[in-house]
């Protein structure tokens, strides 16, 4: 069963995993232990700087184009699934589906309420307020435009960590349309604060994780901590392997199980026999977790039932 390791909520994230900044910061966030692959550090460190250049040079480009007060900040860095990311989107939410040439596919979610502010200030206007919806065809064509400005601008920020050939390959308004990655595939999520004049709102784009960090070794620098640092992992590492031994499990004595028929199961009554199918010679298993460490014979310890290991299990790991 997954555990979930929690001290105090932490804001704006949810159940995600806390970006790395905060666990520099020492906040405290919940802890999936379901969660595999994560990303190493100097590897996170590496995609939040393509993802803080992302977001200046979209922020050229849109302050180029609209001649208004534009700002594109960079929130944090996350990983989850992209079922994960997915669900958090609402619906409808104005969606551009990524390619890459390394495989790496990719999700922009741009709120509504930007969009719309951006055909405002497009048309003249002064790019106010306003609540969101369902896009019409000419503002899909502004995302359109939107996407294809991020794309050149993905591109040049990910340019000394590899090409990646960015196209836009569909829109939508539906996230479970989308189709961008399967379900359980791994993903970095970039969050991005936007403001449009007047108007906020939070952008996200999701990578699929595993091409990226095939590239990410290569170009990653060298992890340069301190011997504070090594000392600190060097003592937290011992506590965990000291503290293993010491945690309480379930044993458990049983016999070797006998398969019946669902119909012998359900017509049991009170006197029935049922035959099992473990020898009356052999050795009774000593369970943990599932596995068999162990075989016993049952005995007695003062009033209370107890076993006598007579052989030990190698349990495969």
């Amino acid at each position: 069963m997954p555990t979930t390791r929690t001290a105090q909520p932490s804001t704006g994230t949810g159940s995600r995993p806390g970006s790395a900044r905060q666990r520099r910061r020492g906040v405290v966030v919940p802890w999936d232990f379901r969660a595999s692959g994560r990303m190493a550090r100097e590897h996170l460190r590496v995609l939040e700087l393509a993802f803080e250049t992302l977001a200046r040079q979209w922020t050229t480009q849109m302050v180029t184009r609209l001649r208004a007060d534009v700002s594109v900040e960079l929130r944090t860095v996350d990983q989850c699934t992209y079922d994960e990311h997915a669900s958090t989107l609402a619906v409808p939410s104005p969606l551009v589906v990524l390619g890459t040439d390394i495989g790496a596919a990719g999700l922009l979610h741009v709120p509504s309420e930007v969009v719309l502010s951006v055909v405002d200030h497009g048309l003249g206007g002064p790019g106010r307020q306003q609540e969101a919806r369902e896009l019409t065809e000419l503002e899909v064509g502004v995302l359109r435009d939107l996407g294809d400005k991020v794309i050149a601008a993905l591109d040049y920020a990910f340019a000394t960590i590899t090409p990646l050939g960015t196209r836009r390959t569909a829109t939508e308004q539906i996230p479970q349309l989308a189709q961008a990655a399967q379900a359980t595939d791994q993903v970095v999520v970039a969050r991005f604060g936007m403001t449009v004049g007047a108007t906020t709102g939070e952008a996200t784009l999701a990578l699929v994780l595993a091409p990226l960090q095939a590239r990410l070794g290569s170009s990653a620098a060298p992890s340069e901590r301190s011997a504070e640092e090594l000392e600190a992992e060097a003592r937290a590492q011992a506590a965990v392997v000291g503290a293993m031994p010491k945690v309480p499990v379930d044993v458990a004595l049983r016999l070797t199980p006998t398969r019946v028929t669902s119909d012998r199961v359900l017509d049991l009554a009170v006197g029935d026999v049922v035959p099992l199918g473990h020898p009356t010679s052999r050795p009774l298993e000593v369970v943990v977790a599932g596995l068999v460490v162990a075989r016993a014979v049952p005995t007695a310890s003062s009033t209370r039932l107890a076993c006598m290991v007579v052989s030990t299990e190698e349990s495969p790991r």
